[in-house]
């Protein structure tokens, strides 16, 4: 590469000492660089007969190729260094449904405009599935409600997402501005199933409290099935906010009160299997505004309540 530079700056000089300190080098060794890369291409590339010299016709035909081969190499540089530095790559990310309305798809939007040349593939898969990949190495990264307990896996706090209650246009609850956990102990309830995940536990444990008997009228797995559910009267359901402000029918959401109950998001990484695009997505996740923990807390506004 440093003799087509020296070609490169010569032929634009076509002087020699010129040549030279504008590569900060002295004449001489310039003369062999040009003399060595003569040898390999087996051609002479300038005219020395005269005072002044010249490109030959075959040095001509390969100062256009010389600069393009120079520009590949400096792009070339350039892209090891950003993927070196988390600006280029790709990042398999693993997630649910209910997540992705939580906040990531936001945070990927934030995060692709910063970083431009990282690639984004998302998987969504059910939690266990996503621990699976990330352990093989199929994921880079997944965004769970839980936080796995594996010897390879390791995870930091991503966000906070308020739950609020889900009601059918109508309930008698839906008139009230907050619904206590007391009131709703008394509703027939759409949960998820409870050995599905962690989160769906939680749920569980937050409506029994350890002592009362749940009335249940569906199990499922899949979050987004509960609006459906709900607007067809079989009942009432806790459901993250990102569900609550992106669903539409005839339905009610009422926060929680006096303790707005919150679900815990965490990016979920192996952790020997760090590349520079994951560390990139967390600096952007560390860098994100919040307002407890470090993270943000995503939460349901008033004008979000009502979907009719």
């Amino acid at each position: 590469m440093r003799q087509l530079q020296c070609f490169v700056v010569l032929a634009e000089e076509l002087n020699f000492t010129r040549a030279a300190v504008r590569l900060n080098m002295s004449q001489p060794p310039l003369s062999l660089q040009i003399q060595s890369l003569e040898r390999e291409i087996g051609a002479e590339l300038f005219d020395r007969s005269s005072r002044k010299i010249a490109l030959t016709a075959a040095g001509a035909s390969f100062e256009r190729r010389a600069r393009t081969i120079l520009a590949q190499h400096d792009r070339a540089l350039l892209e090891i260094h950003e993927a070196q530095s988390g600006r280029q790559g790709q990042l398999d990310i693993g997630t649910t449904g209910s997540i992705l309305r939580s906040g990531l798809a936001d945070l990927l939007m934030r995060f692709s405009a910063e970083y431009p040349g990282i690639t984004v593939r998302l998987h969504e898969k059910s939690p266990a599935l996503q621990v699976s990949d990330l352990v093989s190495g199929r994921l880079d990264v997944s965004f769970n409600r839980s936080a796995p307990a594996h010897d390879d896996l390791t995870h930091t706090l991503a966000w906070q997402e308020e739950l609020v209650v889900l009601l059918p246009e109508g309930h008698p609850l839906g008139g009230k501005a907050t619904v206590s956990i007391d009131e709703l102990r008394g509703e027939t309830h759409i949960i998820l199933r409870p050995d599905s995940s962690d989160f769906a536990a939680y749920i569980q444990s937050l409506l029994t409290g350890g002592r009362f008997q749940l009335k249940v009228s569906q199990q499922i797995i899949d979050a987004q099935s509960i609006p459906s559910l709900v607007a067809a009267g079989f009942g009432v359901s806790i459901v993250p906010a990102g569900i609550a402000r992106l669903t539409a029918g005839p339905l009610v959401f009422r926060q929680i009160a006096p303790d707005p109950p919150l679900s815990d998001i965490h990016a979920v990484y192996h952790r020997h299997l760090r590349t520079p695009a994951l560390e990139a997505l967390l600096l952007a996740l560390r860098s994100s505004d919040g307002s407890k923990g470090g993270s943000r807390i995503v939460r349901i506004s008033d004008r979000d309540m009502d979907y009719r």
